[in-house]
């Protein structure tokens, strides 16, 4: 088998120990059970989901601005020096001079509550606007991560079984080529053949028992990957099912962008944006605010723990503040016009988006269809070859040919074997394309194995 591109021997190599024999310590893993135990323990995804908890608890926070706010005060006073004021010495009688008076008691002792409840702040409801649609623009970050694992998982299962098939087709030749090697051993001992013709097939079997071996190793290390996402233990086997079904799609070629999770994204950074525009001019708005406070003062020049009882005195007072603003150095103009600038990028980003995504959607549609004729064919040629094989290994037993026309009937056998796993591998891939680009990836969830 030849696998000189790295790239389609790694996709390959991915989960091939399935092959293992069914015991009580193995599962078999069905794609929705792979999907479902990903999500589960994706990192990513737990990640997301804590950062729309965080953006639920922002959204508390910015309402409760709007909510009253209550606040006490206490303090307590010794002076051990009195304060002192200058009088004008005209109110005693003696003009052009300054009096020093003291003011005050040593001891102080207050306690004041204080009461704001905003009534009307054009800044704070684009605010709270804003606040709830960053928690929707959390969601679809969850669901664009959500697709990314299902993309990545449902790809690394759909080649763990065909590099299981592939396996499969490796250990068939090696049994065949076992056989033929037998078959030669006792016509050489017979006289009929030469020595080079047996070590001819010794070294077609040793090529392919090396070839399995090292798919056998390197599907290890991406098992144990595929284990961690699913959140197993190390030494949990794993089984796939035997069948790997062709694609069920049928491609269509109308381009419509407008569901799929990138536009959505984009959209829903344009509601941010329109929206921080409108915060951005409601700093042009006044604001309106009710307060109310009431405090209590104790004074005396003797020490009281809880103050002199009968020396507390009360104020309270209830009002309204105004706001007004009317200058601040075109500082609001210049950030309504940023958010305006910020608007036409968006805009030219969601029309150079949905170009490129359907440029995608028609390139993934092609292919997806030309995989499927592919894989076809390949199958075919497949069975055409075991055909073949199966007829050149009768007929050498019989002597009719030589060992050359054998070997070179399991030479064409494993090229088309190898021919058809790398058909699957691109049909699997291009239906997975075709899903992503069409913004149907999480379909895979339900769709039947």
């Amino acid at each position: 088998m030849n696998l000189r591109n790295p790239f389609l021997t790694a996709l390959l190599i991915l989960l091939t120990l399935s092959g293992f024999p069914q015991t009580s310590g193995v599962k078999i893993i069905t794609l929705d059970e792979c999907l479902k135990l990903s999500l589960e323990n994706s990192s990513k995804l737990k990640i997301s989901k804590l950062e729309e908890h965080r953006l639920f608890y922002q959204v508390k926070e910015t309402r409760g601005k709007g909510l009253p706010d209550i606040s006490f005060s206490g303090g307590y006073d010794d002076y051990l020096n009195i304060p002192t004021q200058l009088l004008p010495g005209v109110i005693i009688g003696r003009p052009g001079e300054l009096i020093p008076v003291q003011f005050g008691t040593t001891y102080n002792l207050s306690g004041a509550l204080q009461v704001s409840q905003l009534l009307y702040n054009q800044t704070f409801l684009a605010a709270l606007k804003m606040a709830r649609q960053v928690v929707e623009k959390g969601r679809l970050e969850t669901e664009k991560a959500k697709n990314e694992v299902v993309y990545n998982v449902a790809q690394s299962y759909y080649m763990a079984q065909i590099t299981r098939k592939q396996v499969k087709n490796l250990e068939s030749n090696l049994e065949n080529l076992e056989k033929a090697e037998k078959i030669a051993k006792s016509q050489y001992e017979g006289g009929l053949i030469k020595k080079i013709d047996v070590d001819r097939i010794r070294v077609n079997r040793l090529n392919v028992l090396t070839e399995k071996e090292r798919l056998d190793v390197l599907y290890e290390q991406q098992l144990s990957m595929l284990r961690y996402f699913m959140g197993m233990e190390q030494d949990q086997l794993l089984v796939f099912p035997d069948s790997v079904y062709t694609t069920t799609i049928n491609p269509e070629m109308q381009v419509e962008t407008s569901n799929h999770i990138d536009i959505r994204l984009i959209g829903m950074q344009r509601k941010l944006a329109l929206t921080n525009l409108s915060m951005n001019r409601a700093d042009y708005y006044p604001s309106l605010t009710l307060i109310g406070n009431t405090s209590y003062l104790n004074q005396t020049n003797s020490f009281y723990f809880y103050g002199k009882p009968s020396g507390w005195f009360n104020t309270s007072l209830v009002g309204i503040r105004l706001n007004v603003p009317i200058f601040n150095g075109m500082q609001k103009r210049s950030r309504i016009s940023q958010s305006k600038v910020a608007l036409l990028e968006i805009n030219e980003t969601e029309a150079d988006t949905r170009k490129l995504l359907g440029i995608q959607m028609q390139d993934a549609g092609r292919k997806l269809l030309n995989s499927i004729r592919a894989e076809q064919r390949q199958r075919d040629n497949q069975t055409l070859a075991g055909h073949v094989f199966s007829v050149s290994q009768e007929q050498y037993q019989k002597g009719v040919i030589p060992l050359t026309d054998l070997l070179n009937a399991e030479s064409e056998l494993s090229n088309a074997q190898t021919g058809h796993v790398t058909a699957l591998v691109q049909m699997k891939l291009a239906e997975l394309e075709y899903l992503k680009s069409n913004g149907k990836l999480l379909d895979v969830l339900v769709k039947t194995e």
